[in-house]
């Protein structure tokens, strides 16, 4: 093989990893419930088809990824995959039987099973339908068929379902901190209008719920960049080490990916340290203004899980 064939190669994984990461994103951003709809509208539900317009196209692609360079380092040649279409259950399960090498790390080694979780098989067939064609087109379809939203309302269903772990829950509510911090301290400085395009991304919404499906669907990109890369670790045919590109990503725990990935954070304990002095500047700022005695001020809401079943185990 060429070496241009080498840096294309890279380059889709690359391209998978990025579409992947940027849906899950978006999935956590999918509101739940008419509660969670901000002034009783259902203007952000299109979130959903965002986010599975991107993990979708990137799940699939690292599918084929794995099974394209498995073939190559047991046969020296590429099957082709496009005969697997956008059937993602088949892609899934065609990675299930790849042979894989030994010696793999002992949490790569892990994370080579597939997933299972009490969401399945609705959660994946969910993604398939989206996958195929269904989902992608239904507001369009809706116009002239009166269809059902049914990506949105199966979202619903599931999120239902899940609750986060508390480590999630607390992170959730550091990037809410963040958010409102750095927002006041802009104000602060006269850089309101400067700052605006920052706010805008970390205001973006995060619901809870949403984050609990989101998480079962990393597990599962994650089991597939984890065969991936083992597939292309110091192969006798010298293919490119993909793991270098998807391990830094998804070779995380689901909590680690969350705080890194979505949430965007470097150290969350540093960061709720920093939080902390920032909170104290301003509340010494407001009750200044009031001619009161500062207040103390909590960085962290504490709440109540909501309902449904937790199946993050592993975070």
């Amino acid at each position: 093989m060429t070496s241009s064939a080498w840096d294309n190669l890279v380059i889709e994984t690359q391209f998978a990893t990025e579409l992947t990461v940027t849906g899950l994103r978006r999935l956590c951003a999918v509101p739940t419930g008419v509660s969670s709809w901000p002034w009783g509208h259902r203007d952000l539900n299109y979130a959903v088809h965002v986010g599975m317009h991107s993990y979708s196209s990137g799940l699939e692609r690292l599918c084929k990824l794995a099974i394209a360079c498995n073939g190559y380092a047991t046969d020296g040649k590429f099957p082709n995959v496009r005969k697997y279409g956008h059937k993602i259950g088949k892609l899934l399960d065609a990675v299930e039987k790849l042979p894989l090498p030994g010696g793999a790390p002992q949490r790569q080694s892990s994370y080579l099973v597939r997933p299972s979780d009490a969401l399945d098989p609705n959660l994946m067939n969910m993604v398939e339908r989206f996958a195929s064609g269904a989902g992608r087109y239904e507001h369009l379809d809706s116009l002239w068929n009166d269809d059902e939203i049914a990506t949105y309302n199966a979202w619903a269903a599931l999120a239902a379902k899940v609750s986060v772990p508390e480590e999630v829950r607390r992170l959730i509510s550091l990037r809410d901190a963040v958010a409102d911090v750095i927002e006041s301290e802009m104000i602060e400085l006269e850089l309101e209008s400067t700052a605006e395009g920052v706010l805008k991304d970390l205001e973006l919404p995060i619901f809870e719920p949403s984050v609990g499906v989101a998480l079962g669907l990393f597990r599962k990109v994650r089991w597939v960049s984890t065969v991936l890369g083992t597939s292309t670790d110091y192969t006798s045919q010298g293919l490119p080490i993909l793991n270098e590109v998807v391990q830094p990503t998804f070779g995380l725990r689901s909590a680690d990916f969350f705080s890194s990935h979505i949430a965007g954070f470097s150290d969350d304990m540093v960061i709720e340290e920093e939080l902390g002095a920032a909170y104290e500047r301003i509340d010494a700022r407001e009750t200044e203004a009031e001619g009161e005695e500062p207040r103390a001020t909590a960085i962290i809401a504490t709440t109540e899980a909501p309902g449904g079943s937790a199946f993050d185990a592993e975070v």
